[in-house]
């Protein structure tokens, strides 16, 4: 028997397909649309978890993340977000959110989950639930997983990608990289390209499209719209560079994409012009 879990669809702008697929066959999830408080949804469905899907968080959003967890102390809540940042990553912990994630998951980072909460809720039901038990176990960062001096270059640059997973969005430039780097210009251009093998605005571009991919995914999305999600004043210059990437123009993908598309894949071998 599948356990019950709350899936609250906090997303106010181009809104999510679909609950995730991992989720989806590891619980009985019940998705609900953006309320004022779903104490009465919580005492119908006594859910196991509660999770809090966001793209950008709203103060009214984060105050019913907050509200809930004070009505249901015991309830394990998860909080995804397309906007991220320090303070709010500090924000959900301090508000006793049990995991937190960055969108779009990865495959690996729903495998994680499912796994954690699946022992945390089995130790609960034979009522055995150490402290330990409360907190997710944490991967280590993809940067900090090198040894020796190959680790140089990922921790230098982890500022730059904090800069673009944030900020994307606006406008995001190499001197502004490089500053929070600690490097100049130069310094910058030439680890970024030892480093990832592309050069820092080839990596925000490759962001950027494979960030409209998953937005493209909901056939409600508007080409215009995901354009200046993703970055893009001017979405006539967005369809060439996203066709430059994927070989179809926006509308074709928003169309007929498939839910299965591997966009990591699709866009790994592109080479900087």
């Amino acid at each position: 028997m599948k356990h019950p879990i709350l899936w609250l669809d906090m997303t106010v702008s181009v809104q999510e397909a679909a609950t995730q697929a991992g989720f989806n066959q590891a619980f009985d999830v019940h998705r609900l649309a953006p309320l004022s408080s779903i104490r009465a949804d919580a005492e119908r469905i006594q859910p196991a978890v509660a999770f809090f899907d966001f793209d950008f968080p709203t103060r009214h959003g984060l105050n019913l993340l907050r509200e809930t967890k004070r009505t249901f102390p015991s309830m394990p809540l998860i909080m995804l977000t397309v906007q991220h940042s320090e303070a709010l990553a500090v924000w959900a912990f301090r508000a006793r959110v049990w995991d937190y994630y960055v969108k779009p998951l990865s495959t690996v980072d729903v495998e994680r989950c499912v796994t954690s909460l699946r022992e945390m809720l089995s130790l609960r039901v034979v009522g055995d639930v150490p402290r330990s038990a409360a907190i997710p176990h944490s991967a280590i960062p993809e940067e900090h997983r090198v040894n020796g001096s190959q680790g140089q270059h990922p921790s230098t640059l982890a500022a730059a990608i904090s800069y673009v997973e944030a900020q994307f969005r606006t406008k995001v430039t190499s001197a502004k990289a490089a500053s929070l780097c600690g490097l100049s210009a130069f310094q910058f251009s030439r680890v970024f390209k030892e480093t990832y093998a592309i050069t820092f605005q080839e990596y925000l571009l490759r962001f950027r499209i494979r960030e409209a991919c998953r937005l493209l995914k909901n056939p409600a999305a508007q080409v215009a719209d995901v354009a200046h999600l993703v970055g893009f004043n001017d979405p006539s210059y967005f369809c060439r560079i996203f066709k430059r990437y994927t070989a179809v123009s926006p509308s074709h993908f928003n169309a007929a994409t498939d839910a299965t598309l591997d966009v990591g894949q699709l866009l790994g071998g592109i080479e900087a012009d």
